[in-house]
């Protein structure tokens, strides 16, 4: 392996690009401000009381000077800790997977992983997709799968494929199931729980869902790596690749030569990685009891990640070397996240946020059922734009419309369907995600790389998801 070559790396190019795009939406965000006149609900805790809507008497627009700031004053507001904590744990995986990397730990890994499927290639390619969205729809994973992403674009050079497959075998399979949410407990369980319905109540037509999403999905996917496979060229990304490509050979030698401490080393690594994310996600399912999962996440691979690459190298001068590197090479990907997230803070800081769902909520007054289940569905795809967040747009949106949805003529559980569908799809779309940000940042790939290789399937997913509702109304779901 080329000793220079980086895996995790951020372009110069991807990131001036998203901050172009993050840029020009503060702006808006900020002019928003001016546009819309301020005004609250009430609230209780978390949740809106629906009918407290006041306008205010300020004058409104956020001040001018304050949309520079608003990348470091989101620090400071209610999710200036969740910020924070994405960004360490970001900087610990740059730093875990370049010190894989230089150990060899990705190399063993993923020769004996070729080696198992080289005959079966699309097997895997499926059934990898299908983990993914089992774990977001089940469990709500989501943001845990950038963790693996960097093994699966190397795993899917190494198979002849491209970078975008990698990406689409994690974190957008992730966002698919996220999005079907079975039982996914940020978006689905609080929901319910707002509305006052069991968790389980409409799982089969979820289910249905499940289905239809991942034979979507991973047919685009085995699509896009047979044409790949058939020609190269055709990859948007394949420049890039070539440069990857040539750094990392299944086949070639690594600088340290035990194979088998090095495979279990990292693998240990996974295994506690997967048990503390599975088993979080698990209490937050069945119990009150409700822990983040991104500080033991980060906790892990930060442990498990000097741990091992000590027990190859035996060398913990070297070893913080590499992964002091491979923290300050995702580093940029930092200021990206408080862009983001500084969209939002000037839109809730203007007192406009309020105004825009108390307009939304009352045009769905008087419209007809469907219409009204579709205008239900765009306001929550309004909100994500500025609100990634499922639990936080839970607590948001579920009040209001739970008062609405007998009067309009369909059942919570539909209403709770249109959520989960404009909470997640788009987080795989919208620029103001921080995992798609950072995900993108990791892979070395700008957004309109992006938005051009998956625009057609979120239109098809648009179209799927509103016949999805259309039929959900015709059989009373």
């Amino acid at each position: 392996m080329n000793e220079e070559a980086k895996l995790i790396n951020i372009s110069k190019k991807g990131f001036f690009s998203v901050v172009i795009i993050l840029t020009g939406l503060i702006i808006a965000a900020g002019i928003l401000t001016y546009v819309i006149p301020a005004g609250t609900f009430q609230r209780d805790g978390n949740l809106i009381i629906s009918g407290t809507f006041e306008f205010s008497t300020s004058s409104g627009g956020y001040p001018i000077w304050r949309w520079l700031l608003a990348p470091i004053e989101v620090l400071g507001s209610d999710d200036g800790l969740s910020i924070i904590m994405i960004s360490l744990f970001l900087l610990i995986l740059g730093g875990t997977f370049t010190l894989m990397e230089k150990t060899g730990g990705i190399h063993v890994i993923l020769k004996r992983l070729i080696n198992r499927f080289k005959n079966r290639k699309y097997v895997l390619l499926r059934i990898v997709v299908l983990a993914f969205m089992l774990f977001g729809a089940f469990f709500g994973i989501f943001e845990e799968s950038v963790a693996l992403m960097p093994i699966m674009i190397i795993l899917s050079l190494s198979l002849g494929w491209d970078t975008l497959i990698g990406i689409g075998m994690t974190v957008l399979a992730a966002g698919f199931g996220f999005a079907s949410g079975i039982t996914n407990p940020f978006t689905v369980g609080i929901a319910s729980e707002i509305a006052g319905i069991n968790i389980l109540s409409g799982v089969g037509y979820r289910l249905i869902i499940f289905i239809l999403m991942y034979i979507l999905l991973s047919s685009f996917l085995v699509h896009h790596a047979k044409k790949i496979e058939k020609d190269p060229t055709k990859s948007l990304t394949y420049e890039d690749d070539q440069k990857k490509a040539r750094s990392f050979d299944v086949n070639g030698t690594i600088a340290f030569k035990n194979e088998t401490t090095i495979f279990r080393a990292y693998v240990t690594m996974f295994i506690v990685f997967l048990f503390f994310v599975v088993g979080i996600s698990v209490l937050d399912l069945l119990t009150p009891i409700s822990l983040p999962t991104i500080p033991f996440m980060a906790l892990t691979f930060l442990i498990g990640g000097l741990t091992a690459g000590y027990l190859v190298t035996k060398d913990f001068r070297f070893t913080l070397k590499k992964f002091g590197t491979g923290m300050l090479s995702v580093a940029p990907a930092v200021l990206l996240i408080m862009m983001a997230a500084s969209i939002k803070f000037i839109i809730v800081q203007g007192n406009v946020m309020d105004t825009i769902l108390y307009y939304l909520a009352n045009a769905l007054m008087g419209q007809t059922p469907i219409v009204g289940i579709l205008l239900i569905y765009a306001l929550v795809l309004f909100v994500e734009f500025f609100i990634g967040s499922g639990s936080a747009k839970a607590y948001l949106i579920i009040p209001l419309l739970i008062p609405l949805v007998a009067l309009v003529g369909y059942s919570s559980e539909l209403a709770i369907l249109a959520f989960i569908f404009g909470d997640g799809y788009t987080n795989m779309l919208y620029p103001t995600n921080g995992v798609l940000l950072i995900g993108l940042s990791m892979a070395g790939i700008n957004y309109g790389k992006w938005f051009k290789w998956t625009w057609v399937l979120q239109l098809i997913t648009l179209f799927m998801t509103i016949v999805f509702l259309i039929v959900g109304f015709w059989i009373g779901y």
